[in-house]
């Protein structure tokens, strides 16, 4: 197939496969990155895991909130449930791991992720449906297997610890991942616009690459942290 027919089949497109295609490269360098490539391996202790979800956890508590105050928004009404949203889990987590680690502080990245999404919240709340594409459909995905590595790496005896993938049953999480994409798929936005939701999926793909290179084990204590404002 030419360049010109495949730049025409993917303006043709659903939302999510456009997204899918956009990020695909990026999805696989993520996954082989820092902290992750670690705990996909099987080899990550309490702490790193915890660091790793305190500092997730300031971003969906960052996210979280200004979907659900822009749920009216003509693309984020596709998407936005409550049944994705994972703050509260990730704080029982937090709290079953380590009860300190709920105030420790964050990677300068996560930091830097928590301003874009503020300042899309303020002027771009439309983008907000890029970082939910990558965080929550990973989740619901990839988070599965996440979390039997993490259970068997961490050997915890019960569920604590590991309720941010919790969706319910394999079916219950494999309906809500499949009503998100249908939700990508209903909205309806030009394709310029949806140019622009594949360019934000890049670049919130690139945050999680930098914060999961900060979040090293081999590199901790070796970079600076920022305290989270009250």
């Amino acid at each position: 197939m030419s360049t010109h027919q495949d730049d025409t089949a993917l303006a043709s497109a659903s939302l999510p496969d456009r997204l899918r295609h956009a990020t695909r490269s990026l999805h696989t360098e993520v996954e082989r990155t820092g902290v992750m490539r670690h705990l996909l391996a099987g080899h990550i202790d309490r702490a790193a895991y915890t660091a790793l979800l305190r500092n997730l956890a300031a971003i969906y508590a960052t996210m979280e909130p200004l979907l659900a105050a822009h749920r009216d928004h003509r693309w984020l009404r596709c998407i936005v449930d409550d049944a994705l949203f994972r703050s509260a889990a990730l704080a029982a987590d937090l709290q079953a791991l380590d009860a300190s680690a709920v105030t420790d502080a964050l990677a300068p990245s996560a930091q830097r992720y928590r301003l874009h999404l503020q300042h899309l919240g303020a002027h771009a709340p439309g983008l907000l449906v890029a970082h939910a594409y990558v965080r929550y459909l990973g989740d619901l995905s990839g988070g599965q297997v996440v979390r039997r590595i993490v259970g068997k790496s961490l050997h915890l005896p019960t569920d604590a610890g590991l309720r941010f993938y919790e969706f319910g049953d394999a079916a219950q999480a494999k309906s809500l991942a499949q009503w998100f994409r249908q939700g990508l798929t209903a909205i309806d936005a030009t394709d310029e616009e949806k140019q622009a939701l594949c360019a934000e999926a890049q670049f919130a793909f690139t945050l999680h690459r930098t914060l999961f290179e900060e979040l090293d084990p081999g590199r901790q204590g070796t970079l600076p942290v920022t305290t989270m404002p009250s």
